[in-house]
């Protein structure tokens, strides 16, 4: 399949320390830049990342994918830059610098201050040789986002990944290290974690794949879900079973949530349509609950990015920021692992619920399954709703992020 070339008007942006000068610097790159990845690598040396001020998808034209960003960034040598006077942007240059300049939130992700990096820096350093492992060279940036930041560093030992995630991420920083020593394959091996910064520095575990083996993934799934139970009680786990989400029908039925007539909100035809669904999805819910399988540990976000794949084909889940306890059959569809034909997905949910067998007839496994794959898009709505909506500076990027998810039910 031939993909279309990507071009992005890349636009750096700088505020000089005396707050009443910019400088602002716009390239053409080939590369994505949303999650702040080879931004760096178009900037001036010397320059460390803040924040993405602005995106914009520009559409596809003549086999070319086009698209805007803005990323502001700090520098610590403000003399090698071209600066000019605020007032004399104009257009959207001079939008971006306002937003520049806006204080500080307390909800501002800790990466996204100009001091921070030195610190995280020289803790990741410490731990490296605590292990007799030297960096080589700076990190390459992965993800610089409000919900998390993602370096790829090379070292000494072979590569590593350092993560930082926000306070209201801070279960992942928990309940990873027990996973990678007391589930092989369920998180990445980890080197060190520090729960009160919200890091953790992860050995690499693998790679991901546009084409897993489906059905081998599912059992792996079935898997941890079942060899999870003991570690339960010692796991700081939200609550999504089936009797959580049937409590928060009213909440995610809003209008607040549904946001009819509202630009990138559902129409008032898709609102009425979805909530006359209702009765449907709390009859699924409930036969998910009064079921005799037990709840098991949930990932919340369970799709193909979030699992790797080793050399030997060994699998491991990454990124337990939405760490739950659910109905294992919630987090179970094989259509968010991988864009594989519909006769494939349905080959890997045979294999996944034969690991279930013991309690349940594979017939009565099917029809709690078939329940479970429409309401688990409450779960993903959820994790937006509750998990990232209310907590981020900026809730624009995350504003329709759920109906995503409680659209899939209008296909139902």
């Amino acid at each position: 399949m031939a993909f279309p070339r990507r071009e992005t008007a890349l636009h750096l942006l700088f505020l000089h320390p005396d707050g009443a000068r910019v400088a602002l610097q716009t390239v053409t790159v080939t590369t994505p830049t949303y999650y702040g990845q080879h931004v760096l690598e178009a900037a001036p040396p010397g320059t460390r990342l803040l924040r993405r001020l602005h995106f914009r998808a520009l559409g596809e034209a003549e086999g070319v994918l086009r698209a805007e960003t803005v990323w502001q960034l700090h520098t610590d040598a403000p003399e090698g830059l071209d600066w000019q006077p605020l007032d004399a942007l104009t257009g959207p240059g001079r939008d971006w610098a306002g937003a520049a300049r806006l204080p500080a939130t307390p909800r501002r992700a800790p990466w996204m201050h100009p001091d921070w990096q030195a610190g995280a820096l020289a803790w990741l350093d410490a731990e490296l040789g605590a292990q007799g492992r030297t960096r080589l060279g700076e990190p390459t940036v992965l993800k610089h986002w409000q919900i998390s930041l993602l370096w790829q560093v090379e070292t000494t030992g072979g590569r590593v990944y350092f993560k930082a995630v926000p306070d209201f991420f801070g279960r992942e920083v928990q309940v990873t290290p027990r996973l990678a020593a007391e589930l092989p394959g369920a998180a990445p091996p980890v080197l060190a974690a520090d729960e009160e910064r919200g890091f953790l520095l992860l050995r690499e575990a693998g790679q991901t794949q546009e084409a897993p083996d489906l059905p081998a993934l599912m059992r792996h799934l079935a898997w941890v879900q079942r060899r999870s139970l003991p570690l339960l009680p010692r796991l700081p786990l939200q609550d999504r079973s089936p009797g959580l989400l049937l409590a928060r029908l009213d909440d995610l039925f809003s209008d607040a949530c549904l946001r009819p007539g509202e630009e990138g909100g559902l129409t008032a035809d898709e609102a009425a349509a979805l909530r006359a669904r209702r009765p449907e999805l709390e009859a699924a819910l409930k036969h998910l609950d009064a079921s005799p399988l037990p709840l098991t540990l949930g990932h919340g976000d369970l799709h193909g990015g979030n699992v790797v794949v080793d050399g030997a084909g060994r699998f491991t889940v990454l990124d337990w920021s939405d760490a739950c306890r659910i109905h294992p059959f919630l987090d179970a569809n094989a259509a968010y692992l991988s864009a594989a034909p519909a006769g494939a997905v349905e080959e890997a949910h045979t294999a996944y619920l034969s690991a279930w067998t013991d309690l349940l007839p594979l017939e009565n496994l099917r029809a709690l399954h078939a329940d479970a794959l429409q309401v688990g898009e409450l779960l993903r709505a959820l994790g937006y709703v509750d998990g990232i909506q209310p907590h981020v500076e900026d809730p624009a990027e995350w504003h329709g992020a759920h109906l995503y998810h409680l659209r899939k039910l209008l296909e139902g």
